[in-house]
Parts: C-alpha cells; structure tokens; sequence
C-alpha cells in the first residue's frame, strides 16, 4: 500500500507534466499564429507589388496608345483630347455608347448632330439636353424624338410646349405616361387629359388635382388599370364597392388597402383568402373566428394557423390538418395534442424529431420510439429514462451509429461506484485509466469523495517498510489530502 507521500508525489508529478504539456501546447499555438500571421504579411505585401506593377504596366501602356483606343477605354479621355480627335464622328459614338455625359466634349459641329443628341439623352437620363441648343427646345418633334430617348429629356422643353395638351398626350402615348408629371400644372386639372393619362398607366391618377381625385369614373378607370391607384382616391370613395372590387380583381393585396368596412366583408374576405391565406392576417376579429374561412386558409399553410383565432389552436380537426403539411406545427397547435397518440404517431412517422416535443406519457411509449429511431438513432435520447435502459433499444441504436450509446442510461461499467463526482480526475491520480491531456476538472470546493479500494485498486509499489491497514480513508478537497493509517 503506498504511503501518503507517495500518494502526494505521484500526485504532484501528475500536476507538474499536466501543467508542463498545457504549457507546451500553448507555445506551440503561439508558433504557428505567429508563423501564419508572417504568412498573411508575405501575402498581402506580395498583392500590394502587384497592384503597384499592374498600375506601372497600364501608366507605361497608355503612353503607347492612340486617342481612339484611350477613349475607347475611358470615356472621359475625351475632355483632354485633341479638337481634330474631339470632331470625330467615330470617336464620339464611343465615347457616347459609354456615357451621354462625354456629350459635353464634342465638337460644336457634332452638337448639332441629332443621332448623336438622342444617343447621349439615353446614356445620361436626358441630362445631355443641357449642352443642347435651346432653339431646339421648342420644336415639338425634336423634343419628341428626346423625349422617346429618355423620358427626363422634357424637363428642358420650353413653357409653351408644357402648357399644349396634344404635345403631352402624344408623349403619353409614344414615349411614355410620366409626360404628364413635366406638363404644366394648369393640365393636371384637364379632365380628358387626365382620363388618357389613367387608361395608359393608373398611376397618373397621383398627378390630378384634388377636384379629379374626387370624380368617380376617372378613379375607376384609373384603378381597374392599376389597383394601387387607390391610394391617390378621395376619401369619399374609399368605401364605393364598385371601386373596391374593381381593385381586389387585380389582386389579394388590395384587400389589405381597403378600409375596415370592406376587411370586414365576408365575400372580400374570401376572396382574397383564396387568393393567398396571408390575407386572413387583415380580416376582422369576427371573420378571423369564422370556421369556414379559417379552413380555406389552413388548407394552403399550417402558418395561418397562428394569424388565425386562437381558439382554432384547440381544434383537433384544425391541428391535424396542420401537422398534415408539417411537424413544425407542434409549435403551434395546443400543448394537450401533444398527448394525443393518434396525432403524434402521424406526425413521428413524418419526421423523427417531432418525437422530442411528444408528451412525457407519449416519450415512453415503445411504439412511437420503434417508429422514429427507425428513422434516426438518436431518437433514443428523448425517449423515457425506462426505455433508455432497455437494451432492445440500445443494441439497434448502437448497431446503427455506435455514437447513439450516449443517450442510453445503463451504465457501461456497472462495477464502477457512481457517487456522482468526476472519477475521471481521481482515477488518473489512482493509477486508474490514462488522464485527458488537457487540463483536469477538478472537483468543487467542499465536495468529498471516500476511495473505494475494491472498484479502484491502486497500482502495487515496492515499499521497504511491512505495513498492515487495518481502516484507509482519504478525504479530499480541490487541494488537501489527508491519510488516516495505524502502522505496525
């Protein structure tokens, strides 16, 4: 039997060669960070001279190219090219393909090329009409011909030209419905205007004056075009139906715009639902309790169910129906389902994991865990502490993926005395299995722990003293050890 300072010694080198391999663990991570932030510094240093070399390589090619190819790689070269380069033709079309704006730098001759004119309006959202000349500015078909090339091009047309009805409605129809926001603000109020401007684009309702906001016909003509046009009605007309429905045939997120009256209709409300369940989310507290209507939402997506009244929740037609489409509506549907057999053993057989949100009684029902650890092994580990100590559940878990045995309660080395501290930590100082190489757990301040020499025995030394124990007992702390002995 080995002495106490054995005991200690054995102890203490223990605690000396842990300490010595954390130590030697830790410079070797400090080797290889420093050594891979060399590598990074290498790196990036090498990238920097490449960036330097490639910019040294284009500085020394640009020298070596004509005006033609420079503009042909940077538009704006042309602002310091030569005025034989700026006066062709060519050149300016490249340039031009590139950024309307290098408009700017032709020639006075090409400026009155109208190709070129229209190609830089559409490369420079019409900003290129600025290096225009403003005679051009009042010639209808000119700023038509702009006008087809961007529409932003009627921003330069002249007064008169904003304030003609005929010009702004051919724009409308040939270049596009956003004419009429750079007409004259005297044409928002044109009834016949306006009607053209709506039937192109319903939108245009937002540029009518307030008198036209409030005049029906127009309204709904502009919202059977387009239903967002709702949002530019007059209040008086929120709550015409004829207009609500003309907006809900577009499409269910009407319905989420219109004013509680209509969200409170059933046949709105069905509508839309059928269209898509999320539209149940804007139905009324009343039409949200409606059996039917929550059903026609359900039948698309188990997520209505949470939109929908709470009491549904508790409806086990409504939470089959859901656990139907997915197990992820156990989130969902009322705790006292989760007991429900029938409803579980539908939903386990779908996907094992629904397993661990089954009840306490239904977690130690060997039917339900056969049919979900025929899906996954691991499926033991929210069954029963019972069925975890059966080994006709461990075997085949085991048998499946070796790692599943973690989830099983019956120990593997039933000999071992489970006092419940970390034996790991005193059977390395007991000469029992080889220790972690990484730093112990010991044990908490104040626990205590009684050796048990017949589950642990210690390793047999020599010792040059004959020595009977009659009673070992060694009480322990996180760093006290204290032997008891009566030596002969």
């Amino acid at each position: 039997m080995p002495t106490a300072l054995e005991v200690r010694r054995v102890a203490q080198e223990r605690r000396e060669a842990a300490a010595k391999e954390v130590e030697e663990e830790k410079a070797r991570q400090d080797k290889l960070r420093r050594e891979k932030e060399r590598r990074k510094k290498r790196k990036d240093k090498a990238k920097e001279q490449e960036k330097l070399d490639l910019l040294i390589k284009e500085q020394e090619d640009s020298k070596k190219l004509t005006w033609a190819e420079k503009i042909e790689r940077e538009w704006f070269a042309l602002e310091f090219a030569p005025e034989e380069v700026k006066g062709t033709r060519s050149i300016a079309i490249v340039a031009l393909k590139q950024s309307g704006f290098a408009f700017q730098w032709v020639s006075e001759d090409l400026k009155e090329d109208e190709e070129l004119i229209f190609l830089a309006c559409a490369n420079s959202f019409g900003e290129a009409m600025q290096w225009v000349d403003q005679e051009k500015y009042t010639d209808s078909e000119f700023m038509l011909k702009a006008a087809k090339a961007h529409i932003q091009s009627l921003k330069y047309m002249d007064l008169e030209l904003s304030e003609e009805p005929d010009f702004i409605r051919t724009c409308m129809q040939e270049a596009s419905w956003m004419a009429l926001g750079y007409a004259d603000k005297d044409l928002f109020a044109n009834e016949r205007l306006i009607l053209d401007a709506v039937r192109i684009r319903g939108l245009a309702l937002k540029y009518a004056s307030k008198e036209l906001h409030a005049d029906k016909f127009i309204c709904l003509e502009a919202v059977r075009q387009d239903w967002r046009a709702m949002q530019f009605v007059a209040r008086s007309l929120l709550t015409d139906r004829e207009l609500a429905e003309a907006a809900m045939k577009h499409t269910w997120h009407a319905f989420c715009c219109l004013p509680a009256v209509f969200r409170a209709d059933r046949q709105f409300a069905h509508d839309a639902v059928a269209q898509a369940w999320e539209a149940l989310k804007f139905c009324s507290a009343e039409l949200k309790a409606d059996r039917e209507l929550a059903k026609a939402a359900l039948s698309q997506s188990w997520k209505a169910l949470e939109i929908m009244d709470p009491k549904f929740k508790s409806d086990r037609e409504f939470a089959m129906m859901a656990v139907r489409q997915s197990p992820d509506a156990l989130k969902i549907i009322d705790p006292q389902f989760l007991d429900d057999r029938e409803l579980m053993l539908y939903v386990v057989g779908q996907d094992w994991r629904a397993f661990q949100m089954a009840s306490v009684r239904l977690r130690d029902d060997d039917e339900l865990l056969k049919l979900a650890m025929a899906q996954d092994p691991h499926a033991l580990k929210f069954a029963s502490e019972r069925l975890r100590q059966e080994m006709e559940y461990i075997v085949p878990a085991m048998t499946a993926e070796w790692v599943a045995v973690d989830h099983a309660v019956t120990p593997l080395f039933p000999e071992w005395k489970h006092d419940g501290l970390n034996h790991q930590y005193w059977l390395s100082i007991a000469e029992g299995p080889p220790a972690r190489k990484a730093v112990r757990r010991r044990p908490l301040k104040g626990s205590e722990f009684v050796f048990c020499k017949e589950a642990y025995p210690l390793a047999k030394t020599g010792e040059s003293k004959k020595e009977t124990s009659e009673t070992v007992e060694v009480v322990t702390t996180t760093t006290t050890v204290v032997t008891k002995k009566v030596v002969s």
